[in-house]
């Protein structure tokens, strides 16, 4: 008798382990199961970082862009597409010129790019090898001055999607080092910064020619952005109401507040730059 109560004894433990056993099981896939369901969502619903891209032809041409089958901006020497989705995009590149009269198309570049996410890219195509190059990659709060920047303009769109273009301007949100994550991935660029500015005013003032000052302007543009403020202090240095237009109208495309260009007609002496200026901000 005590031989088979000493059995059921061991029958019991062995049992009641065996439960403890399997219920510490399903615990564990419980919680694996909702932690999974936990990244999921939070992966489904992370705000998509946006970028800027940058592009420019190596021999310094006109072209035209498409990305994923969208032409972006129109036939320029140098086009910046905002609001680019991370990750891979499908390029085409067309330089543009003109023969009898007629706007030819020469493809010098075909294929798929990979865009940094939350970064300003500046990239060049080389038409005669059709190579694309990367020059530099910026990522957004990166001002590279010894000082506090000017304060950050942040977009908040409703939807972002690629070729978003925001109308509000929001300045008087936290900078995007003090933003949330989600805020801070639809953060604009930086305008230049009060030394690097007064350095390209000093280097476009050495310059001994207009067209001279006009190069150094368009070699700055290319990997910066300015206030409407900054803009219209740059037109002092230039001599002819020519240069002071053509000047006006490069850098409206990579002006943060352009809800103030207003301010950049003060530069002018003729009422007709005014209005040539006002119907090429208008057909933006």
């Amino acid at each position: 008798m005590k031989t088979i109560a000493h059995t059921t004894n061991l029958s019991s433990t062995h049992f009641v382990v065996e439960q403890k056993m399997k219920t510490q099981i399903i615990k564990m896939i419980v919680l694996a199961i909702l932690g999974f369901t936990a990244f999921a969502a939070s992966a489904q619903f992370q705000p998509r970082a946006y970028s800027i891209l940058n592009l420019r032809l190596q021999d310094g041409t006109p072209f035209k862009v498409y990305v994923d089958g969208q032409q972006q901006g129109g036939t320029q020497n140098t086009i910046t597409m905002n609001n680019l989705a991370e990750g891979q995009h499908y390029l085409q590149v067309y330089r543009v010129g003109r023969d009898w009269g007629y706007e030819t198309m020469d493809n010098v570049f075909r294929g798929n790019v990979v865009i940094t996410g939350n970064a300003e890219s500046f990239a060049t195509v080389y038409p005669e090898v059709g190579k694309i190059k990367f020059d530099n990659i910026i990522a957004f709060n990166n001002t590279h001055c010894n000082e506090p920047a000017e304060p950050q303009v942040c977009f908040y769109p409703k939807h972002p999607r690629p070729n978003f273009h925001p109308t509000t301007l929001v300045t008087n949100r936290p900078t995007c080092e003090e933003a949330p994550v989600h805020v801070q991935e639809h953060c604009g660029p930086v305008a230049m910064c009060a030394n690097d500015f007064a350095q390209l005013k000093q280097t476009i003032s050495n310059g001994s020619f207009e067209g001279t000052r006009l190069s150094i302007f368009k070699q700055a543009l290319a990997y910066n952005y300015f206030t409407s403020a900054q803009v219209r202090d740059l037109m002092d240095l230039f001599w002819f109401e020519s240069s002071k237009l053509e000047m006006a109208k490069l850098a409206y495309p990579k002006t943060i507040d352009q809800n103030n260009y207003y301010i950049v007609n003060n530069g002018f002496s003729f009422s007709s730059s005014v209005n040539e200026l006002g119907e090429y901000v208008a057909m933006r």
